[in-house]
C-alpha cells in the first residue's frame, strides 16, 4: 500500500514536470534542455525511474520466483544496504566522474545483484525441499542462464571500455560483474549437484565434498578478482581502503577452506583402518546405541536386529557403511555418518 501511494505521488510529480517543461518551452528539444538543467526536475524524474525499476523488478520476481519467503526478504534488506554502502565508498575514488550515467549503471548492478541473491536462496531452499515441480526447475534454469549471459556481456563491456579509454569508474563495475559471474557459476554448480542428488535413489555420500570443492574454487576466483582490482586501483589511483576488508575476508575464507580440506584428508585417510570397529561390548558400555548424527540404532558388525524388516540381500557395501566406528575419545558413530561429519568438521561431533 505504501509503495502504491509513493508510486502515485511520484507519477503525478513526474507528469507535472514534463507538462510544465512542454508549456514553458516551444519544442521538445528545448523542453529536454530545460529539464536537464534543473536539479529539481532531474531528481523527480530519477525518482520516477526508480519506481519504474521497482515495478519491473516486481514483475520479474512474480515470473521467476512467485511469492518470496520471509527469510529471502530479510536477506535482501541486509545485503542491499551493504552493497549500497560498499559502492558509495568505492565511488570516493571516482568522485569526479559521479553523474547520471553512474546512477543508471549502479541501479542496473543493484538490480542484478538482487536476482543473484534470490537465486542463491532458492537453490539452497531446493536442498531442503527436494520435491519441486517442473515449473520451478524451468524458471530457475532460465533465470540462471539469463543472468550468466547478462553478467558476461556487461563484464566484457566494462573491461573493454577500461582497456580502450583508460582507467575510469567502469573498472568498478567490471570488477563487480566479474564477482557476479563467479557467484552465478557457483549457484549453477550447486543446482546441478542438487539435481543429481534428487535423481539418485540412494544417499549420495560424496555430495558434500563436491559442494566443498565448488565453494573452494569459487573462493579462489573471487580472491584473484579482488587482488587484481586492488592492485589496479593502487597503481592508477590511491590505496582503496574500503576493499581491504573484502580482500582480507576472502583470503581468510579461502585459507580456512584449504585447511579444512587438509584436515579432512588427514582424518579420512585409511578411515576404515584408522578407527576400530565397535564391538557389542563397546555399545553396551556406552549405554546408548543411538548414533547422534543420524539418530538411528547402531549394531555391532553391521548386524540388524531380528525383528527388522530388512531383506537378506543387503550388500556388503551397505553393511560396511552401517558399521559402528569407535573414536579415540570413546564415542561411537556409524561409518558413513562419521565420514560425512568429517567433511564439514574435523573434530568429534560431541565436542
Amino acid at each position: 500500500m505504501r509503495l502504491a501511494i509513493y508510486g502515485c505521488v511520484s507519477s503525478i510529480l513526474a507528469i507535472g514536470v514534463i507538462l510544465s517543461a512542454m508549456y514553458k518551452r516551444p519544442n521538445f528539444y528545448a523542453a529536454c534542455i530545460y529539464v536537464s538543467k534543473s536539479s529539481a526536475c532531474m531528481m523527480i524524474l530519477l525518482n520516477m525511474g526508480f519506481i519504474v525499476s521497482v515495478l519491473f523488478g516486481k514483475v520479474l520476481q512474480a515470473i521467476f520466483f512467485g511469492r518470496l519467503r520471509a527469510i529471502e526478504i530479510e536477506h535482501l534488506y541486509e545485503r542491499s544496504w551493504y552493497a549500497v554502502t560498499e559502492t558509495c565508498l568505492a565511488m570516493t575514488i571516482f568522485r569526479e566522474e559521479f553523474d547520471l550515467r553512474f546512477i543508471v549503471v549502479f541501479t542496473t548492478l543493484l538490480f542484478l545483484k538482487i536476482f543473484h541473491w534470490l537465486c542463491q536462496d532458492r537453490v539452497e531452499f531446493m536442498e531442503q525441499t527436494p520435491t519441486n515441480r517442473v515449473g520451478f526447475h524451468i524458471r530457475i534454469v532460465n533465470l540462471l542462464c539469463l543472468l550468466l549471459i547478462i553478467d558476461t556481456f556487461l563484464a566484457n563491456h566494462a573491461i573493454y571500455v577500461t582497456l580502450t579509454k583508460g582507467p575510469s569508474m567502469m573498472i568498478i563495475f567490471g570488477f563487480e560483474y566479474t564477482i557476479l559471474i563467479c557467484s552465478i557459476l557457483s549457484t549453477i554448480g550447486r543446482y546441478i549437484i542438487n539435481l543429481i542428488d534428487m535423481r539418485t535413489e540412494q544417499t549420495w555420500e560424496g555430495k558434500s565434498m563436491y559442494i566443498f570443492y565448488l565453494d573452494l574454487i569459487t573462493e579462489f576466483f573471487k580472491l584473484v578478482t579482488y587482488l587484481v582490482f586492488f592492485l589496479y586501483i593502487c597503481l592508477n589511483y590511491q590505496l582503496p581502503i574500503h576493499i581491504i576488508r573484502d580482500v582480507y575476508v576472502t583470503f581468510k575464507s579461502f585459507i580456512q577452506k584449504c585447511r579444512d580440506l587438509h584436515r579432512y584428508r588427514r582424518a579420512t585417510r585409511n578411515l576404515n583402518e584408522l578407527y576400530p570397529d565397535a564391538t557389542a561390548e563397546d555399545l553396551n558400555r556406552a549405554n546408548d546405541s543411538t548414533c547422534i548424527i543420524c539418530r538411528e540404532e547402531m549394531h555391532a558388525n553391521g548386524q540388524q536386529p531380528e525383528n527388522d524388516d530388512v531383506g537378506s540381500n543387503i550388500d556388503m557395501a551397505n553393511d560396511d557403511l552401517q558399521q559402528p566406528k569407535k573414536l579415540p575419545c570413546g564415542h561411537i558413530f556409524h561409518f558413513h555418518c562419521l565420514r560425512s561429519w568429517l567433511e564439514r568438521q574435523q573434530s568429534c561431533p560431541t565436542w
